[in-house]
């Protein structure tokens, strides 16, 4: 398996490119899966290169790429400081690891931290890790 950390594509069907492999390298783990789509949908982490070239490898050694996300590294980058965000941001990069890595997040925190429109898309990735279906979903 020939693996590489990603690069932060430029312009939108790069970055499109990138959700899909994310969204491939999840497919069959409904929990993983929801965690990464919940990073697209939310259209912050995967446009900073501080999180995608540390904590995004890729798999090239298959016809069509596939991407995963070192889940407990990034969580612990955010614990040390060293990806600065908004407390918005940090509660959506707690909850997709939390969803997908299992790793423990203080709820109440997180959900309050959140706004209107970034509680909706967690509340849609919380239905898909449950195994309902995403209604209106774009799949890779």
């Amino acid at each position: 398996m020939t693996t590489h950390p990603a690069v932060l594509p430029d312009g939108y069907w790069a970055r499109r490119e990138l959700a899909c492999a994310l969204t491939l390298g999840a497919t069959g783990l409904p929990c993983v899966q929801a965690g990464v789509e919940l990073l697209i949908d939310t259209d912050i982490w995967l446009h900073r290169p501080d999180f995608v070239e540390q904590f995004i490898t890729i798999d090239a050694s298959v016809a069509t790429a596939l991407a995963v996300i070192d889940w407990e590294a990034a969580i612990a980058a955010l614990d040390a400081g060293r990806l600065p965000c908004s407390g918005g941001e940090r509660a959506v990069l707690r909850i997709a690891a939390g969803m997908s890595g299992g790793i423990p997040l203080d709820l109440r925190d997180a959900l309050i931290s959140l706004d209107r429109i970034n509680l909706a898309l967690t509340a849609t990735a919380v239905e898909h890790a449950a195994g309902l279906p995403a209604a209106g979903r774009e799949h890779a």
